[in-house]
């Protein structure tokens, strides 16, 4: 049996065993928080802040629509895949707004070609009236704002299934008094798709060409 003074050297022992438990515990926690730190910092996304457009963190992939280009080619959720795309909606009897943003876009093409490389952004115009706006109509409407412009037209259902999706709205106006048969009432945000199909950003009104550009470089070059 242990005299008290051997117990009494025993403990000083054992707490030095306990003290180099709790360390090597300690150390333990440190390392791996550090570790997750920094696996976590490399692997953050840092978001993007856009001065002209809405960002969406997690694109929505586009459903099943079928229209078509005014060179008759198929402009589908598919065909559209590979490639970054911004979509505007208006029609080719517009007095007033969808001139104004083809003219934008425009110049917002022009600001992104002095970027080298030049981000590739196809510029879509989908008609809100394909009454009217026949292929041939699109096909030479387009060139008055760039000859890239690609002008999309289809039947009223297979636009609506796209619309729908995006949120945009629009709606006949008969106009009395005008020369013109009728007006379309139609939303002016312009949209953006990612090259998997998703729904990545939202521009509304009032655009700018510049802000624009910029904002769509960070995001096409992140």
């Amino acid at each position: 049996m242990p005299t008290t003074e051997s117990a009494n050297n025993q403990t000083p022992k054992r707490l030095t065993l306990s003290v180099l438990i709790i360390i090597a515990l300690l150390l333990g926690i440190a390392a791996n928080l550090f570790l997750t730190s920094t696996t976590n910092d490399a692997t953050k996304v840092i978001p993007i802040q856009l001065s002209s457009g809405t960002l969406i963190s997690n694109p929505r992939p586009l459903l099943d629509f079928s229209l078509q280009d005014h060179a008759g080619k198929a402009f589908t959720q598919e065909s559209i895949k590979g490639s970054w795309h911004l979509l505007t909606f208006g029609y080719t009897h517009c007095p007033d707004i969808c001139p104004t943003t083809l003219a934008m876009l425009a110049q917002m093409d022009d600001q992104l070609s002095k970027h080298d490389p030049k981000p590739v952004i196809d510029i879509d115009f989908i008609t809100i009236d394909p009454q009217r706006d026949t292929a041939e109509t699109l096909a030479n409407y387009m060139p008055y704002f760039n000859k890239t412009f690609i002008g999309v037209t289809g039947k009223t259902e297979e636009l609506n299934k796209l619309t729908r999706q995006l949120g945009i709205l629009y709606a006949r106006v008969e106009a009395d008094g005008s020369q013109l048969d009728y007006l379309m009432d139609h939303s002016s945000s312009i949209i953006l798709i990612n090259p998997q199909g998703g729904f990545q950003a939202i521009f509304s009104a009032p655009h700018d060409a510049a802000l624009m550009a910029e904002d769509l470089l960070k995001i096409t070059t992140r």
